[in-house]
């Protein structure tokens, strides 16, 4: 039943229970903890009810939501879910924690293979060892039997004293849709992105069998899942990823925000950053951060425009992180307290848990419906035309009235363009050569009319993200942060591994079991006015 079926008249209604899912419904983890719970939900057809503040219900259907779920808690059970659909013929669809923006967790009138609870252990290896010789890993590995979110891998790391890259996020499964998709976190810069960490893996096949995939074994599914995008090659329901050993971290915080009620100086300043973005990453800085010239909270103190970031260096001296800021700082400075407000300060970490635990961990909300797109920027991107690049930030950046936001992410570089000689790594190629993705975004209330939600997400995939692709061409999207109606998603999501993905899946799902929306082998298949899934 949908999540907020307590508020709407019927057997199920319960207004102590309504009041509880209308208090929790943005919250991520009460989200997961539902088979039908989704973060960044597409369409929802039940929304939850104020009774308090006198909203009304309207109408309650499930939607797309899957019909019913398996709560698999071992990878026999999830090949039974799988068998029972291929032999029935019903639309399968994977799901853990529903941190998912491209609809790939949901589906109408599926079975879904709930993996949230399948939980065998998590276990620490001193020292690797390939069965084969097909990997020069010989470090320490983690070995996460199940759909583990990061809050639970995180400690048995930081027992053991080493690093794993995992989400920012902590509530992020660690084995599903980040990890297959690519996978970027606050140590990917430094250890490579999370695609890139899997050094064997257990599958669940549409013919219901249990396969490893390694270097040694099915090395070509072991490619597919290390990037290659989630939900369409088998089941992974076990992994065993690289621990690295321990660093410790100089955090540099940096705000600006107009003095004025003109942003014009600020997207100068943007401009700016983004054309430095190469030249720090390549000194060491990695980091998120967000900007917008309107938001309807303050995005620091009391600005509501503003760019804010965090961003950091492993194993460096607060004077290295200080001195590779300074050019940037430079071009800068000129604008404080005339047209912005610029503020900059450090902070040092001795170990990398205690860093992530003041600076990362922050949970994202739950429930909302979420319109972004996103580009991946190479160097060539932002520093050969200034111009176009000063134009594309001012189209991104929106009205006042759109309350548009952009986050970015400088997480690549570093490892991550070390990582381009592994030939088992799926990750679009894109990544090999970009230093940090822009999403920008736009959010419309639970409710919308279809008008207004049609006509916010035109401009986000016909304008603006055009505008990112125009000024970086020769790129693409991460695809789990990507716009889900992007009419390129095979090139901007796969590049050039595409037609190589496609072969793996015909090979280990030769039926077409596993679909879902964006997914390697998903243009064989389309969706009716309903959401029933039919061939091509």
């Amino acid at each position: 039943m949908p999540i907020a079926i307590s508020c709407y008249p019927g057997p199920a209604q319960d207004p102590t229970q309504c009041a509880l899912v209308d208090q929790q419904w943005s919250n991520a983890i009460f989200q997961s903890e539902s088979p039908i719970g989704l973060v960044y939900p597409i369409n929802v057809t039940c929304p939850p009810i104020n009774v308090t503040a006198g909203e009304t219900p309207a109408s309650c259907t499930i939607g797309t939501n899957p019909r019913y779920a398996v709560n698999a808690t071992s990878a026999e059970q999830v090949a039974a879910a799988i068998l029972f659909a291929e032999k029935y013929n019903v639309r399968l669809v994977i799901k853990d924690t529903g941190h998912d923006l491209l609809g790939r967790s949901d589906g109408y009138g599926s079975l879904e293979v709930w993996i949230k609870y399948l939980r065998t252990g998590i276990t620490f290896q001193e020292s690797f060892k390939c069965s084969c010789g097909e990997t020069n890993w010989t470090g320490s590995a983690l070995t996460i039997g199940g759909g583990y979110t990061w809050t639970d891998v995180y400690p048995v790391a930081q027992q053991n004293n080493v690093v794993v890259v995992g989400g920012g996020t902590p509530s992020v499964s660690s084995l599903g849709g980040w990890m297959q998709g690519g996978g970027h976190g606050p140590a990917s810069r430094q250890y490579g992105l999370g695609a890139d960490q899997v050094l064997s893996a257990q599958v669940v096949l549409a013919d219901g069998s249990i396969v490893t995939a390694s270097a040694c074994e099915n090395s070509d599914l072991y490619f597919a899942i290390r990037g290659g995008g989630p939900g369409t090659y088998g089941v992974v329901t076990s992994t065993t990823v690289k621990a690295w050993p321990m660093v410790d971290a100089q955090v540099q915080h940096l705000a600006i925000a107009p003095l004025a009620g003109n942003t014009t100086a600020l997207l100068d300043a943007v401009s700016i950053l983004f054309a430095a973005f190469p030249d720090l990453n390549d000194a060491g800085y990695a980091g998120y951060g967000t900007w917008s010239i309107a938001q309807p909270t303050p995005l620091f103190a009391n600005f509501t425009a503003g760019y804010v970031h965090g961003f950091y260096m492993f194993e460096k001296t607060l004077e290295a992180a200080q001195s590779a800021f300074a050019p940037t700082l430079q071009k800068l400075l000129p604008y404080n307290m005339t047209e912005l407000f610029i503020s900059v300060s450090y902070l040092t970490y001795p170990d990398y848990w205690t860093f992530y635990a003041h600076e990362s961990g922050v949970e994202s909300p739950g429930g909302v419906p979420a319109i972004l797109g996103s580009r991946l920027f190479s160097r060539a991107s932002v520093q050969n035309d200034p111009a176009g690049l000063s134009q594309m930030v001012d189209i991104i950046a929106g009205s006042p009235q759109e309350l548009t936001g952009n986050n970015f992410e400088l997480v690549s570089g570093g490892q991550v363009f070390e990582d381009a000689s592994d030939p088992y790594s799926g990750v679009n190629p894109a990544w090999r050569i970009s230093y940090f993705s822009n999403i920008v975004s736009r959010f419309v209330p639970l409710g919308a009319a279809q008008a207004v939600v049609d006509a916010t997400w035109n401009d986000i995939t016909n304008v603006k993200v055009k505008a990112m692709e125009a000024q970086a061409p020769n790129t693409g999207a991460y695809m789990n942060e990507a716009d889900r109606l992007d009419p390129d998603w095979e090139v901007n999501f796969y590049g050039a591994h595409y037609q190589r993905l496609l072969g793996i899946k015909d090979k280990y799902d030769p039926g077409g079991l596993f679909y879902c929306p964006t997914c390697v082998g998903s243009a064989s298949w389309s969706e009716d006015s309903e959401g029933t899934l039919c061939q091509v």
